[in-house]
């Protein structure tokens, strides 16, 4: 694929870095000459100097023969501009606009003058503090987990979690651990950073991080394998009330899980105002103007769930720290700069939310050319995802063993109808399965040839 992306911020080279990675034609734009400069000692790649949102830049990259546009500018109305007057070159191309405001389109799927987002050029819209916080509330609401997922409408669940030392599995091999019939380990990353498919031979040590796949029900079972003992969740305290920390307190208004204590603190007195207006359950605490506001011992001690979204990693830092030592069980960090990303794990803090990763997710899902419905990213170079096998396609009526996958790709469970199939190497696959597929980066998109219909 041919793909244009326009913005060479920290989300702009996460996401080239990845499509290269996949063997694809990247093009970048940006504005900004020594932003250009800097990605062209690092990444190798064609880059254009100037505005993605100009008719003159985007015939300059040739937008007529792209298939996708990823506008990931800083300003909402230039990446929805951008996306329009692609959509005058070419009808095929898919455009994807990052918008931090929704309100720029309106309701997401209507624009404030009353137009349907396609009208407007808009296929994909993402907005990250949204997708960043259903991704913490999954986190709040399994919060001995570092890793959550639902596949198949919610038919399937992936989980996955820290191996520590009292862990029922620290030290046993894979063949020795018994799980329920709809249950399996799909994928352990070792602390090196190595992911890999087990075998039954294969020895589950301390710090490995483990995936298990399989019915709700299953996992559920399952999950005591992968923690001590279970957490009771009842109050969550959130450091910032930005757009992030407002998205989260809001979706946990909405949520329809178990109900939940929510106090945010925000240091400015302004925006303590207008979040008072805006939400109704969340008690707002101000914090007297000040970076030092947010270590509220007082506070944090009383937390079962810390989340620190103040838009500076260093006042994450330290808050998180304070939160551990005084024994908040669960922690969940949103990182908004790479560079301290190597130090959480040091620090004991597992559960870190990258803007970066979450929009690079969401982004991905609309790479792959056959029907994915859904995709998570386990780390930088693994992706799970569930693909709807359509009938006629290469591989229906195939056995798994005749079909010869890359030993990098792994069916993790198959949903057929109603029920939830664990494969083996002798499963006939059919058309209108759903295949959740667990696979390294570099082969994620060379899947897609087995699913194409003849």
């Amino acid at each position: 694929m041919y793909i244009i992306i326009i913005g060479g911020g920290n989300v702009g080279q996460h996401v080239a870095k990845m499509l290269l990675d996949k063997k694809q034609d990247v093009l970048l734009i940006d504005k900004d000459e020594k932003t250009v400069e800097s990605i062209r000692k690092t990444m190798d790649l064609n880059l254009i100097h100037g505005n993605g949102a100009s008719v003159e830049i985007l015939e300059k990259a040739k937008i007529s023969s792209a298939d996708m546009l990823i506008a990931l500018m800083e300003n909402d109305d230039g990446n929805i501009l951008a996306c329009m007057l692609a959509k005058t070159f070419s009808k095929k191309i898919t455009t994807v606009a990052r918008v931090r405001n929704p309100e720029s389109v309106g309701s997401i799927d209507i624009d404030t003058l009353g137009l349907t987002k396609k009208q407007v050029g808009l296929d994909v819209i993402i907005s990250p503090q949204q997708a960043v916080a259903e991704e913490m509330v999954k986190m709040i609401y399994f919060p001995d987990m570092v890793e959550v997922d639902y596949f198949a409408e919610e038919k399937v669940k992936l989980i996955g979690n820290v191996i520590q030392e009292k862990s029922k599995i620290n030290g046993r091999k894979v063949g020795e651990i018994d799980l329920p019939g709809a249950a399996k380990i799909v994928g352990i990353s070792k602390e090196s950073g190595k992911f890999m498919f087990p075998s039954v031979e294969d020895t589950i040590e301390k710090g490995d991080r483990v995936y298990f796949l399989g019915t709700i029900e299953d996992i559920r079972n399952s999950s005591e394998l992968l923690i001590d003992k279970e957490s009771d969740i009842d109050r969550v305290l959130i450091l910032g009330g930005g757009k992030t920390g407002y998205t989260l307190a809001r979706e946990l208004e909405s949520n329809e899980g178990p109900s939940l204590i929510t106090k945010l603190i925000e240091a400015d007195p302004r925006r303590c105002e207008e979040l008072n207006r805006s939400l109704k359950k969340t008690l707002i605490i101000q914090g007297g103007g000040r970076d030092d506001s947010y270590y509220n011992e007082e506070e944090i001690q009383e937390a079962d769930v810390l989340v620190t979204a103040t838009g500076d990693d260093r006042i994450n830092l330290i808050a998180s720290v304070i939160g551990k030592e005084l024994g908040v069980k669960k922690i969940i960090n949103a990182l908004e700069n790479n560079d301290y990303r190597s130090v959480y794990p040091k620090m004991g803090l597992q559960t870190v939310i990258n803007p970066q990763l979450i929009t690079a997710k969401k982004i991905m899902r609309y790479i792959h050319k056959e029907k994915v419905v859904s995709l998570a990213v386990l780390k930088e170079d693994v992706e799970v995802f569930e693909v709807i096998l359509e009938r006629g396609c290469r591989v229906e009526g195939k056995n798994i063993e005749k079909i010869d996958f890359p030993k990098e790709a792994l069916i993790g469970a198959i949903v057929r109808d109603d029920s939830v199939i664990m494969p083996d190497k002798e499963t006939i696959l059919k058309g209108d399965d759903h295949l959740i597929i667990v696979a390294l980066g570099k082969v994620s998109l060379s899947m897609d040839e087995y699913f194409v219909c003849e």
